[in-house]
């Protein structure tokens, strides 16, 4: 790798970690504006609408990532006319989709008083709102499709700075404007027209870098290309549904049962999970062009040993994570927004729980993604999504658990269908190994790291000290670090394979690292 593609590689991290920690920043603050001019009510309906439209969004899944992949090829070899012709069906098949997604809501705007239990007054024209939200989706697919060439060039710090730079002026807006008028129905106003403002200046900026794409001589994208979307998008797309199916339809089945106050309780908590979520992904997930070329460089047995580190490193980290939420969300909650919006231990509980077990995945999905399995594992997402639906909406109906009937679905659903499925598919077609070995090691990672969650949160709730934000952000520390070295203790010596070779958490770092210079070294 030339120092060029060295140094875009560390430009696009850093901005990426530094943009996602700034906006989770602004969200929060955001958020506490909304809540408090416009109250819960107003959160839970924004929550169901965001779910709504992610819903409806499903038939890009898959498309960008194809496309994206599609254009390293031409960029490098800058082959105009193939990466005129790719822009050119890509924003085609956006605009298809974005027709799609616009027919689609307006064929749901009829029923969403379904969708929502008890009255919808409360929230003044729910029609309106859905129409709003419905047509920032739709804008935010004119011009979208051109950030794939800025992602594709290693140019993707561009598209980051640009994102973050009109949500912040969007929310910015917002905030102002809450304070001064609050009402909803401007607050969506303004998101669509910086969505549309975001894209336009994306677009400009693509068009003055790649001069090329104005060109009115129309380029066709050969057989093998479409042969290759249609193939891949449809594996990309079916991976990503149980993602959708899962996480999308929380909210809409917790109003549809519960109401929307339940909802606006339960979107803080998803808020700071996925905040979280997606800044350790931007550092575990960094190493996946690593990985991916670990594939084609090194044997099957170093690949395995590598694997093996960095899913220990995964649980290592989602524990920590898992440890600092189970003992700081309710002291953090009630600073934040006060008693009345913390949840039920149990519940507490089972949401950390479910993010556990969803970071233990992480090893497994991002080896799955560097190696392109995507079309062996097209049908796991089916059963996934049809087990979390039918125990959730189970639950929902025959018993008093709320919101926790969801959470068990998720994490039912993970563990019967994820826990094996994804493993099976990776060490048979990736890294030609057997299951057992990764079985024993998944377990006690699993029990170890339940164990030690709950009984974390037994010491914390037995001290009752969530009113003191000092010595609650003393306690969560010193539980992380007792936690993380029993943790660390029990995986290596009960489930660790001996066939990895020797572990540490600095080991596992240099190793990485080495994965990368040994890339270096090749290209």
């Amino acid at each position: 790798m030339d120092n060029s593609r060295t140094k875009s590689a560390k430009i696009n991290s850093i901005t990426a970690s530094s943009v996602q920690f700034l906006s989770l920043i602004t969200q929060f603050i955001a958020r506490t504006i909304f809540i408090f001019t416009l109250g819960e009510s107003y959160l839970g309906l924004n929550g169901l609408l965001t779910n709504i439209l992610n819903i409806l969004s499903f038939s890009e899944l898959g498309i960008g990532a194809a496309f994206t992949f599609l254009l390293y090829e031409p960029l490098a070899h800058h082959d105009e006319n193939k990466i005129s012709a790719l822009v050119r069906l890509y924003g085609i098949i956006y605009r298809r989709i974005a027709l799609i997604i616009m027919s689609l809501g307006l064929i749901l705007m009829p029923f969403l008083p379904y969708l929502i239990y008890g009255k919808t007054n409360v929230v003044g024209n729910i029609y309106l709102a859905f129409f709003l939200f419905l047509l920032n989706t739709v804008f935010s697919y004119l011009w979208n499709y051109k950030r794939s060439i800025f992602l594709a060039d290693q140019a993707g710090y561009l598209n980051s700075l640009n994102t973050f730079a009109f949500q912040f002026g969007a929310q910015i807006t917002q905030i102002i404007l809450l304070l001064n008028w609050p009402n909803y129905y401007i607050y969506l106003v303004i998101q669509i027209l910086f969505t549309i403002a975001s894209n336009f200046q994306i677009s400009k900026m693509i068009d003055r870098k790649y001069p090329f794409l104005k060109n009115k001589i129309v380029h066709k994208v050969g057989p093998a290309t479409r042969s290759y979307l249609k193939k891949n998008v449809i594996g990309m797309m079916s991976s990503k549904l149980g993602g959708v199916i899962i996480f999308s339809t929380d909210n809409l089945l917790i109003s549809a049962f519960l109401g929307l106050v339940s909802v606006g309780k339960y979107s803080n908590y998803t808020l700071i999970l996925s905040g979280i979520t997606n800044v350790v992904g931007q550092g575990v997930g960094a190493v996946t062009a690593s990985i991916g070329h670990l594939n084609v460089t090194a044997g099957k047995e170093r690949q395995n040993s590598i694997f093996y580190k960095y899913s220990y490193l995964s649980g290592i980290i989602g524990l920590a994570v898992s440890i600092g939420l189970i003992t700081y969300f309710d002291p953090f909650i009630t600073l934040w927004l006060g008693s009345k919006y913390v949840l039920s231990p149990l519940l507490t509980w089972l949401i950390v729980v479910s993010f556990f077990i969803t970071q233990l995945r992480q090893a497994n999905i991002n080896f799955t993604n560097a190696y392109g399995l995507y079309w062996e594992q097209r049908y796991k997402p089916i059963f996934e999504a049809a087990i979390n639906l039918i125990i959730s909406i189970v639950l929902l109906k025959l018993t008093n658990l709320g919101i926790s009937s969801v959470i068990i679905g998720t994490i039912i659903s993970n563990l019967v269908i994820n826990s094996w499925w994804e493993p099976m598919i990776l060490l048979k077609y990736g890294l030609k190994n057997n299951i057992v070995e990764y079985a024993k090691f998944y377990l006690t990672q699993l029990v170890s790291g339940v164990m030690l969650i709950t009984m974390a949160q037994y010491i914390v709730r037995t001290l009752s000290m969530a009113s003191d934000i000092v010595k609650s952000t003393a306690l969560t520390t010193l539980i992380i670090i007792i936690a993380t070295m029993i943790f660390e203790c029990l995986v290596i010596f009960y489930g660790y394979p001996k066939s990895a070779g020797k572990i540490s958490v600095v080991g596992i770092v240099v190793h990485i690292l080495q994965g990368r210079k040994t890339k270096e070294k090749y290209e």
